[in-house]
């Protein structure tokens, strides 16, 4: 009898959840009719067809992979997938594990039917956004938002004629509109948006989104039209179709595009008005003041972008200023109470100082040259297992010639053993030539050396904190794996900030903290120079710098 797993799917939540029951009703009595024993059902309810990572289509590939099934029975190949490659693929798998798929439409799929069904399913995505867009469109120009809600707006609920809702009705309402024209007026006026958002804040004003205001929530995205303050619904004017979402074919996630001015559609809605147009004419001359200031600065790389932590909220440091580090939270929300700052200068100064200081006390380099002999032991022991093999195979081809001149002689025609010659001879000229590549076994760096250099790679990063580009970048996979991240800390009753590092440097340098006096017994990785400090496979603690 042969095994088979239901699989059963439809797309969305506006769909009736029968659905999926009515599939697999359909499917169990394909079955019956066949002879075939049912030994799974899996089904994706309310999951788009074009969504490669399923739940229930992994688990019923997985049980024809294992073997379970022989058959993947479905309702339709849409059902499995909406897309072309996705298709192709899910058939090559089913294929290779000696599986077919059939499905209550097409009977036994073959090769013609998945480039035939992904075709059409393909075209039948294309048509379906042709058609919503149209749709769209022909709302916008009768006055009707097709997108969310914006903030400042509630929802019109009203039926046409036929009984169906009337979507996209939309008027303002009065207590978000009050705080839309503060947040313009205050701007216009010149305050900042950071300073903007935190006084709303301060006063229990919750966001858009229900949450704490910040500086984007006001000023947002020009190109995109999101953020308060580029949100053109509030001079009266829809605008659709500004961004094309598109989906990555290798992680899936949509991306989305800011299409061409000349691609958007608007349409002028007065009663949706909320700012004047002085007031907005004013905003956006100084968005664009702002920009032109900013667009003229570089943005310079930190070393320890995304390293920092406030020690009080738990959120990111960020730069706040020119090179000053501070709490996001304090700066953009004012939610928190760590206000203390670090310039980048001073920051990496302090790091390095400890780094240098520290790897150079004589317990991290006694676990250092520790760490660089069990290394070193290693790799000899790797080139003398391979020259012995080297050796080995070279005996060997030399015993089987030795036999085959000792057969010429005894009398055996040569022409019967020339092709068993030919192939020793290929096999020792192969083996010869890779003789060239073989390292030489060295003997062990003498101790001053392997100091002396392990100091220059200390050195070298001074060029890190002196800002060069080149040295950052290819120090920052050492940093990720030495730094989960440095907590900054306010000082009490006085000024500064206190810097305390977790991760394994943290347990570096803590090897050289007065109370250690022994090193610690490193694990050996294979990887040399400040990298093998790195790599000794300590626990992650923290170290006050």
């Amino acid at each position: 009898m042969t095994d088979a797993i239901l699989y059963a799917r439809y797309s969305t939540a506006m769909q009736s959840q029968d659905s999926v029951e009515d599939q697999l009703r359909l499917l169990r009595e394909r079955a019956e009719r066949e002879g075939w024993r049912i030994i799974g059902e899996e089904a994706d309810p309310a999951v788009s067809g074009t969504i490669r990572d399923r739940p229930g289509l992994t688990a019923a590939i997985t049980a024809v992979d294992s073997g379970k099934a022989r058959i993947l029975l479905a309702e339709s190949l849409d059902r499995i997938s909406r897309d072309q490659e996705d298709l192709a693929g899910i058939f090559k798998r089913i294929r290779f594990a000696g599986a077919q798929i059939v499905t209550l439409s097409e009977g036994e799929v073959g090769s013609m039917h998945i480039g035939l069904g992904g075709t059409m399913s393909a075209l039948f995505l294309e048509q379906l956004a042709d058609k919503v867009r149209r749709g769209h469109v022909g709302r916008v120009k009768a006055g009707r938002v097709p997108g969310g809600l914006s903030y400042g707006y509630r929802k019109v609920f009203a039926f046409r004629d036929d009984g169906e809702p009337e979507r996209g009705l939309r008027e303002v309402d009065d207590a978000e509109a009050a705080i839309v024209k503060r947040i313009f007026e205050e701007y216009a006026a010149g305050d900042g948006a950071t300073a903007i958002a935190r006084r709303l804040n301060a006063e229990g004003i919750p966001s858009p989104r229900g949450g704490k205001w910040r500086a984007n929530t006001i000023v947002g995205n020009r190109k995109r039209g999101n953020g308060i303050l580029h949100n053109r619904l509030y001079i009266g004017e829809i605008v659709y179709n500004r961004q094309t979402f598109r989906k990555d074919p290798d992680t899936r996630k949509r991306v989305s595009r800011v299409n061409a001015t000349a691609d958007q559609v608007s349409q002028e809605v007065c009663e949706l008005r909320i700012i004047d147009a002085e007031t907005w004419a004013k905003v956006q001359a100084r968005l664009d003041e702002g920009k032109t200031s900013h667009s003229s600065r570089r943005r310079k790389t930190r070393l320890f972008s995304g390293k920092l932590r406030c020690s009080c909220c738990g959120g990111p440091v960020i730069i706040i200023s020119t090179d000053r580090w501070g709490c996001s939270a304090f700066r953009q929300t004012g939610t928190c109470s760590n206000g203390s700052t670090i310039t980048d200068s001073v920051l990496q100064r302090r790091v390095w100082a400890a780094i240098k200081r520290d790897l150079l006390h004589p317990d991290v380099i006694a676990a250092y040259l520790e760490e660089f002999r069990l290394a070193w032991a290693e790799e000899r022991r790797n080139l003398i297992a391979g020259r012995a093999d080297f050796d080995r195979q070279l005996a060997e081809i030399d015993q089987q010639e030795d036999r085959i001149a000792d057969a010429v002689i005894a009398g055996i025609a040569p022409d019967k053993l020339k092709a068993k010659a030919d192939q020793l001879a290929a096999r020792r000229a192969a083996l010869l030539a890779s003789q060239s590549d073989m390292p030489e076994i060295e003997p062990m760096i003498a101790h001053p050396a392997i100091i002396a250099d392990y100091r220059q790679q200390i050195d070298s990063m001074a060029k890190i904190v002196a800002g060069d580009r080149e040295a950052m970048a290819g120090a920052r996979p050492l940093l990720d794996r030495l730094i989960d991240f440095i907590e900054v800390a306010p000082r009490e009753g006085r000024q500064g900030v206190d810097l305390i590092l977790h991760g394994e440097l943290a347990t570096i340098l803590g090897l050289s903290a007065p109370q250690n006096t022994k090193a610690a017994d490193p694990k050996a990785d294979g990887n040399c120079m400040l990298k093998l400090v790195a790599g000794v496979g300590f626990e992650p603690t923290t170290f006050r710098l």
